[in-house]
């Protein structure tokens, strides 16, 4: 759907009473080129239902680069169907308010979780946590594997696959969310040089030699994240963002064995080919990643998924019944009295361009950068 309305200036705009379809009610957050708002729309079934909207930023409506790079995305997402990656809802255009809808989860981020466990001491359940990588890896083959009209496909690689950005909901559904820094095939800016995009710690250590990126950075970064789960430990992360450029461009990952004593041999072996420093080495695909992860987990999706909807429920207490409440009770009343809600809401790229790395500006050559001496042997 596109919904084409008369222009107006930047400074003239103010926050739409609607957009397209949909009722416009409290902004909720927002960050990079985006502002996000609750809304409202009515379903072809007659029930209403609240989504997350997402609207560009109007400092940023009159600028062509940030118009294209959002409608990108937008075509991006709009092609995304997997139920283990946020879902596009719909985008369009209202009064030059360009926005993307979203569904409304609830839950955390496993980052925010990951946070409350290592506050507890505590570890994250190894089979648990194996299992929500593999809905990632999932998803994300899911969106390798686009293509357009004509069949082509689109290499669509995510480019920013971490704890924050993979959503647990409290009926215990995992979610890929943030395709912000998404490159795909339809995208018409490159990167500029002397850029890395991403956050810093889950970089593959050939994004620092400028390669485009392709499938297996986003495998590289979903296996940092699995070794992390298992240890409680972060795998490259360091004091600083020069000494954590040195830890990814060495790319030294010690074997989760000499740190966990019970860790199973069968998810090291996995864990550690994600984790190989020549692309060639790892899984050459997300599927492939997953099936291995699979194998390992055997277990039944709806334990585990009761499992994870039980330890959310254990670190956040009772946000599961003010998400239902504040639901119900928002269906019932006009959008323009609708509060934020209780918990935060996760929508696709909410952050975007927050995590760039302007590499030229802060003067490391990757080329020459000094790596440290290393303490643990590579991985083999």
């Amino acid at each position: 759907m596109l919904v084409v309305s008369p222009s107006l200036s930047a400074r003239d705009r103010k926050p739409p009473a609607r957009l397209g379809s949909y009722e416009v009610g409290a902004k909720v957050g927002g960050g990079g080129m985006a502002n996000v708002y609750v809304g409202r729309y009515t379903t072809h079934e007659g029930t209403e239902e609240l989504v997350a909207l997402k609207v560009i930023r109007d400092e940023y409506g009159d600028d062509l680069r940030f118009v294209r790079m959002f409608s990108d995305e937008a075509r991006i997402l709009e092609r995304i169907d997997h139920k283990h990656v946020i879902r596009t809802i719909d985008y369009g255009i209202e009064r030059e308010h360009r926005f993307i809808v979203m569904e409304l989860l609830a839950g955390r981020t496993l980052g925010e979780s990951l946070e409350i466990l290592a506050q507890r001491n505590e570890p994250f359940p190894l089979v648990l946590g194996a299992w929500v990588c593999a809905r990632i890896a999932e998803g994300l083959h899911a969106v390798h594997e686009l293509t357009d009209a004509k069949g082509e496909s689109l290499r669509i690689v995510h480019r920013d696959v971490n704890p924050t950005n993979i959503f647990l909901t409290h009926t215990g559904d995992v979610k890929l969310i943030d395709f912000g820094l998404a490159k795909a095939r339809i995208g018409r800016y490159r990167t500029s040089g002397g850029m890395v995009k991403g956050k810093i710690p889950y970089l593959a250590p050939e994004s620092l030699e400028m390669k485009p990126p392709e499938r297996r950075v986003d495998i590289y970064a979903l296996g940092t994240t699995l070794w992390e789960l298992g240890t409680m430990r972060r795998l490259f992360k360091r004091d600083n963002d020069l000494e954590t450029l040195a830890a990814v461009k060495a790319s030294i990952v010690p074997d989760p064995r000499s740190i966990v004593g019970e860790y199973p041999d069968a998810l090291a072996r996995i864990v550690l080919r994600a984790l190989q420093r020549s692309p060639d080495e790892r899984y050459p695909t997300a599927d492939a990643f997953r099936a291995d992860l699979d194998a390992f987990i055997a277990c039944d999706e709806k334990q585990m998924m009761r499992e994870l909807g039980a330890l959310l429920s254990r670190l956040f207490p009772g946000e599961s019944t003010k998400h239902a409440t504040w639901l119900d009770e928002s269906l019932a009343v006009p959008i323009q009295t609708v509060a934020p809600p209780p918990i935060p809401i996760p929508v696709a790229s909410s952050n975007m361009l927050d995590a760039d790395i302007e590499v030229g500006e802060a003067e490391i050559d990757l080329a020459t950068l000094s790596i440290p001496r290393p303490e643990d042997p590579p991985a083999t």
